[in-house]
């Protein structure tokens, strides 16, 4: 993952709203939101989003800072305009203390990157909100926070808790891609009716040997009609298997974990069958969509 500087001093300095999203991208955005939840809620749902990206202690500007206003805007939007759940935007980490944290029924990291923070206390409280029944939605970036290179698993548990760990880069980078529907029976699939579709955004590669085994796959490309060679710097272990799983849900303890890796540019978050896929993942999450959460590599083989 690329980092460039951001020259902010404190932790809790929040980066959300450092940039002004375009008029042109906002009606693009608008256009593409769900008009209803894909699940009625439960009861008012809250979910806390975070952008923060950290390098060497420090705040940082990550490679998908530009995308973040239109990305925030979206899922604020989304979450307003269905009444599936209401976003609370902060870069504060004091935000994961255990009194903090609890007010909320989901954590979002919406391209979120490095090591956000080493204090105990903080990362035994991320965990045990997720695995006591809260939810955990990833985006992009995400699968590369508590990393920075060389080492890509500064915190093991974080990556176990996501289902995998980034390494390796980018081995397509807003190259065309082919993506397969793994599961078009899940109702968070059901805005793509079982076909593929193609999208120019950022791939990411994990290092984990048996992915399958750790979560459900919905979404993942096919590297045959998508193309790979050598200058994709693909790993050993995914040159082997020829898996990359672009959504996945998993079950966590008592919690639930959705993760895309699509989101790197802006155009992700005014597609609105994207948005549709999102919303129903981020409801998955927050506990009122249901949805097959087992592991891939358990399920029957297809007929």
């Amino acid at each position: 993952m690329r980092f460039k500087p951001l020259l902010v001093a404190a932790l809790g300095f929040n980066v959300l709203y450092c940039q002004a999203l375009l008029p042109e991208q906002k009606q693009k955005v608008d256009d593409a939101v769900p008009a209803k939840a894909v699940a009625k809620p439960r009861r008012p749902r809250r979910m806390l989003v975070s952008n923060l990206v950290m390098r060497d202690g420090h705040p940082w500007r990550g490679s998908s800072y530009d995308t973040n206003p239109t990305a925030n805007y979206a899922i604020g939007e989304m979450g307003k305009r269905t009444g599936a759940y209401e976003a609370v935007f902060s870069d504060d980490i004091e935000m994961f203390r255990p009194d903090r944290i609890k007010e909320f029924d989901a954590v979002c990291f919406l391209n979120t990157g490095g090591v956000l923070f080493d204090d105990p206390e903080l990362r035994r409280s991320l965990l045990a909100f997720v695995a006591g029944g809260k939810g955990f939605v990833g985006i992009h970036d995400a699968i590369a926070t508590f990393v920075q290179y060389p080492k890509y698993d500064q915190w093991p548990p974080f990556g176990q808790m996501l289902g995998a760990t980034e390494n390796g880069g980018h081995p397509w980078d807003g190259e065309v891609m082919t993506v397969q529907v793994d599961d078009p029976a899940s109702p968070l699939n059901a805005v793509f009716h079982g076909s593929e579709f193609q999208i120019a955004d950022q791939a990411f590669q994990f290092q984990e040997p048996t992915l399958r085994d750790h979560f459900h796959v919905l979404l993942s490309i096919d590297v045959e009609k998508t193309g790979f060679s050598p200058k994709h710097r693909i790993l050993p272990v995914r040159m082997a298997d020829k898996n990359f799983p672009v959504t996945w849900i998993r079950a966590y303890g008592k919690g639930r974990v959705f993760y895309s890796s699509l989101g790197h540019g802006a155009p992700v978050f005014w597609n609105a069958r994207l948005l549709q896929h999102f919303l129903a993942g981020i409801q998955y999450a927050l506990g009122d969509l249901k949805a097959d959460s087992t592991p891939s590599a358990k399920l029957p083989a297809p007929k």
